[in-house]
């Protein structure tokens, strides 16, 4: 797991119907790019609107047509053991083409989520998987359930857990201090707000929104940061953030939609009751795409269609 990872959407037509044709063709076309995978099924993928047999099938396409040089993480997670597991058992089963399974934290029932539960869910899970297992840490979407430092350190030593991606607003310093630098697990920065402190502290990279419509920028920033060029990094993800913030960062999952419409992808429609973008955020988001794209590479003149 290194470099700049895309946390694919789930394409959706305007009736909610699934399109694994659409989903297909973003996988190709980001094949092409030099992002260094892809997340099925993670927030940006509606996984939590999506049929076990409907994720279990995004999975498998996403296996099907993603390029060799590129890893594929599979979102699993479920709130219980037993469901999470058993939709383990399926990917498994399938002999799904998969490098390793992400696993959101449990949060519905927030306070008895403690350490103890925590380590226990996770260490049951890398016990019986046969894929790797990597910790996603997203309380935006888990009722403000986190990982403690003293919880991720336990996991860490694991040999089926191989790394955590946080997408928290304030964890990144702690577990880097608590495992950054390990040759054996790996911090992941879920956001573009913890990308720079997560590499800057030894971290391999990131799973970034943004990628699913600039992925060539968000590459072009992950080699500027590794060729130690401080103060060109440091313009660059102010720059980098603010294009974001403008467009698809504006909305959630039907912001990076809308704008992977825009800029040729199909991201379709998100699945009601979240509402698509209407015609001023899209009218914004091309305004801004085009008066900055001598930054945004990803930008062509004739744009692809827009769904």
């Amino acid at each position: 797991m290194e470099g700049i990872i895309v946390p694919c959407v789930t394409p959706f037509d305007e009736t909610g119907e699934l399109r694994l044709d659409w989903l297909k063709t973003n996988y190709e076309k980001l094949n092409g790019t030099g992002v260094g995978g892809y997340m099925a099924l993670g927030s940006n993928g509606e996984f939590r609107s999506l049929s076990d047999e409907e994720a279990l099938a995004v999975i498998q396409a996403a296996a099907e047509v993603k390029a060799p040089d590129k890893i594929l993480i599979a979102g699993v997670g479920r709130e219980s053991l037993y469901q999470t597991l058993a939709f383990i058992r399926r990917v498994a089963d399938a002999r799904t083409a998969v490098d390793y399974l992400s696993v959101l934290t449990p949060g519905y029932f927030k306070n008895l989520m403690t350490d103890d539960a925590l380590i226990d869910y996770y260490q049951a899970i890398a016990d019986f998987s046969p894929y790797p297992i990597l910790i996603y840490c997203a309380p935006g979407f888990v009722n403000d359930v986190r990982i403690s430092p003293e919880a991720l350190r336990i996991l860490a030593d694991h040999p089926n857990i191989a790394g955590i991606k946080d997408t928290s607003p304030d964890m990144m310093s702690a577990y880097m201090g608590c495992v950054g630098g390990r040759d054996d697990f790996q911090v992941l920065a879920g956001s573009l707000n913890n990308f720079f402190l997560c590499t800057q502290r030894g971290g391999k990279g990131g799973i970034l929104s943004a990628a699913n419509y600039f992925p060539e920028t968000c590459v072009e920033f992950y080699r500027g940061i590794r060729e130690a060029d401080q103060t060109a990094s440091e313009d660059f993800m102010r720059r980098l953030k603010e294009a974001a913030k403008e467009t698809g960062g504006k909305a959630g999952v039907a912001g990076v939609k809308a704008v992977m419409n825009l800029m040729g992808y199909h991201g379709g429609m998100p699945r009601k009751p979240v509402q698509a973008c209407g015609k001023s955020f899209m009218e914004k988001a091309e305004a801004y795409v085009r008066s900055h794209k001598e930054f945004i590479r990803d930008w062509k003149e004739q744009k692809g269609e827009t769904q």
